[in-house]
C-alpha cells in the first residue's frame, strides 16, 4: 500500500539557484522545497525525515525565461512524484542515465537511457503550450543523471525563434545527442569549480550549446504519434486539443464537441484517451484549473475570479476541486505572490 505525502512550501524563486553537494540526501520536505507548489510524492511508509534521494539536484534561472535543472541522483525508494508545470514553453531534455517512467499531462515520454556502463544517452524536446501536470515513477536503487532546460515563449521570441515550429501542445520530438552534447551534459551534472556569476556564465554557455543542437534536430523531425493512432486521427485530436484549450468548448456537451470535430463521440473519446490518457472532460476540467492556478500566481486575481476561469459558479466547490488537484487552497497560492 502506498501512502501519499504532500508538502507545500513556498515555490522556487527564480534567480536563486539551489545546487546541492554530490553527497546530499534529500527527504520529502527538502525535495518539495526545491520543486514548489503542488508537489506530491507517493512512496511506502517512511520514517519522518527519511531520505528518498541521494546526490545532486539543482534548479537555476540562468536568464529571464531560461531555466536549467541538473540531476545526478540515486533513488532510495520506489516513488511516484507529481507536480504542475505552470509556465508554457519548450523543454529540452538530455538523459545520460535512468529509466524512470515519465509523463507530461498523461502523455508518456519514452526516454529510457538504461543503467550503468550500458546506458545510452537520449534526448527529447517537449512542447508545453499550456500549464500541464508532470509525473515520474522511479524504482529504488536506480540512478538518474540528466539535464532539463526550460525555455519560455518570451525567451524563444527574444532569441528570434518561433515557438510555433514545435507545436502542437504535448508534442514530443526525439533527438540523438552528439558526443560533444553528452560531454557537456556530463559537465553540467557534476560539481563545478566556478562560483557566483562565473558559475552562471559557465552553465549558460553549455546549456545554449545543448539547446542549439536539440532544436536544430527537433525542427527537422515530426512529433511522435501515440501508438494506436493514424496520422490523420492524431491531427484531429490535436485540433480537438486546441479547440478545448481555446475555451470555445467550455459549455459544449460531448455530442456538440464531436460534431465540431466531424467524428463519432465514442470514437473521438477513445482516440483522445490514446493520446492523452484521460477523458475529454477530465482534460477540460484540469486545463481550466491549471489556468486558474497560473492567474492566481501571476496576477493575484481574487479566488472568486479564479473560480469563474475554472468554470465554477460556487467558490466553495472550486476551492474543493482546486485543493484536490493541487493539494493546497487557492487562497494560499494567491498569498505567495
Amino acid at each position: 500500500m502506498f501512502a501519499a505525502k504532500k508538502i507545500y512550501p513556498p515555490p522556487f524563486q527564480p534567480g536563486q539557484p539551489a545546487p546541492l553537494p554530490s553527497t546530499t540526501a534529500l527527504d520529502l520536505a527538502m525535495l518539495s522545497q526545491r520543486i514548489g507548489l503542488g508537489h506530491q510524492a507517493e512512496s511506502r511508509e517512511l520514517a519522518a525525515g527519511a531520505a528518498v534521494l541521494e546526490g545532486s539536484f539543482s534548479l537555476a534561472r540562468l536568464r529571464e525565461g531560461f531555466f536549467l535543472h541538473c540531476t545526478n541522483i540515486t533513488h532510495l525508494h520506489d516513488m511516484t512524484a507529481r507536480f504542475p508545470l505552470l509556465k508554457p514553453g519548450i523543454k529540452v531534455l538530455l538523459k545520460l542515465e535512468g529509466n524512470a517512467e515519465v509523463s507530461f499531462g498523461g502523455t508518456p515520454l519514452h526516454l529510457d537511457a538504461g543503467q550503468g556502463a550500458s546506458a545510452t544517452p537520449r534526448g527529447a524536446v517537449v512542447t508545453l503550450s499550456q500549464p500541464e501536470d508532470f509525473e515520474r515513477r522511479s524504482r529504488a536503487g536506480t540512478h538518474e543523471r540528466m539535464v532539463v532546460i526550460t525555455l519560455t515563449a518570451d525567451w524563444l521570441a527574444a532569441a528570434g525563434l518561433d515557438p510555433e515550429q514545435f507545436t502542437p501542445h504535448l508534442s514530443i520530438r526525439h533527438w540523438q545527442p552528439s558526443a560533444r552534447a553528452i560531454g557537456i551534459a556530463e559537465q553540467l551534472v557534476r560539481p563545478s569549480t566556478f562560483a557566483g556569476p562565473m558559475h552562471a556564465l559557465y552553465q549558460e554557455s553549455r546549456a545554449l550549446e545543448l539547446v542549439a543542437e536539440a532544436l536544430a534536430q527537433a525542427d527537422s523531425q515530426p512529433p511522435d504519434i501515440p501508438a494506436g493512432l493514424h496520422p490523420g486521427e492524431y491531427q484531429r485530436i490535436c485540433r480537438l486539443q486546441q479547440f478545448l484549450d481555446s475555451g470555445a468548448a467550455n459549455h459544449l456537451d460531448m455530442a456538440a464537441i464531436a460534431q465540431a470535430m466531424g467524428c463519432n463521440p465514442n470514437t473521438l473519446q477513445q482516440q483522445f484517451r490514446l493520446a492523452f490518457g484521460q477523458t475529454i472532460f477530465d482534460y477540460r476540467r484540469e486545463r481550466r484549473l491549471q489556468r486558474a492556478a497560473a492567474e492566481l500566481q501571476r496576477s493575484g486575481i481574487s479566488v472568486a475570479r479564479a473560480a469563474e476561469i475554472a468554470g465554477y459558479s460556487s467558490q466553495a466547490n472550486f476551492s474543493t476541486a482546486f485543493r484536490r488537484h493541487f493539494g493546497v487552497a487557492p487562497k494560499q497560492v494567491r498569498l505567495k505572490i
